[in-house]
């Protein structure tokens, strides 16, 4: 073989791989980056809705709705429980009214968000009804500090997130 047809060859099969390796990926990845577009722009708040899916390597990767929706909720659940455990420690040492109603509802919303993940699989409808259940017992909470005229912005926050990652988990379930 001489030199052109050997550099043909090589350029040839470099141009194959990158073809190879690349197209599908990107493939992949744009139709997930559309798939989490068309669930975010439908919540409350599209631009955190996107930075929250965004944040998880497997919801970028995922192609089927039913993953994304997995995701999500395992996302929901994750920080719900980390908001549970802030408001349990912030009432070790402030014992009042409202910041023990918020334990209460937080307790409620995990257990939304857990059992939304458990139906998914077998009752669409029921995971769909405790994802938006997830969010109106955050405003219970946030209902709670407001007649006890407390402000607290952590929790507010975290009620904040739990209506957000609500709203994605509605979205989602609504859409399968």
């Amino acid at each position: 073989m001489d030199f052109q047809g050997h550099v043909l060859v090589v350029t040839s099969s470099f141009y194959l791989l990158f073809l190879f390796f690349h197209s599908p990926l990107q493939t992949n990845a744009s139709s997930s980056t559309k798939l989490i577009e068309s669930v975010c722009k439908n919540t409350i708040d599209n631009a955190n809705c996107l930075k929250a899916l965004e944040s998880d390597p497997r919801a970028v990767k995922a192609s089927r709705l039913k993953d994304l929706a997995k995701i999500a909720l395992e996302l929901a659940a994750a920080n719900a429980t980390e908001s549970k455990a802030y408001i349990d420690d912030l009432l070790t040492k402030n014992h009042t009214e409202p910041i023990k109603q918020c334990s209460f509802w937080f307790e409620a919303v995990v257990g939304s968000f857990r059992s939304a993940l458990r139906e998914l699989d077998e009752d669409v409808l029921s995971a769909n009804y405790d994802s938006k259940i997830a969010g109106d017992d955050a405003d219970s909470c946030e209902n709670a500090l407001a007649l006890g005229k407390v402000q607290i912005p952590s929790i507010s926050t975290r009620n904040n997130y739990a209506k957000l990652y609500s709203s994605i988990a509605f979205e989602i379930t609504n859409l399968l």
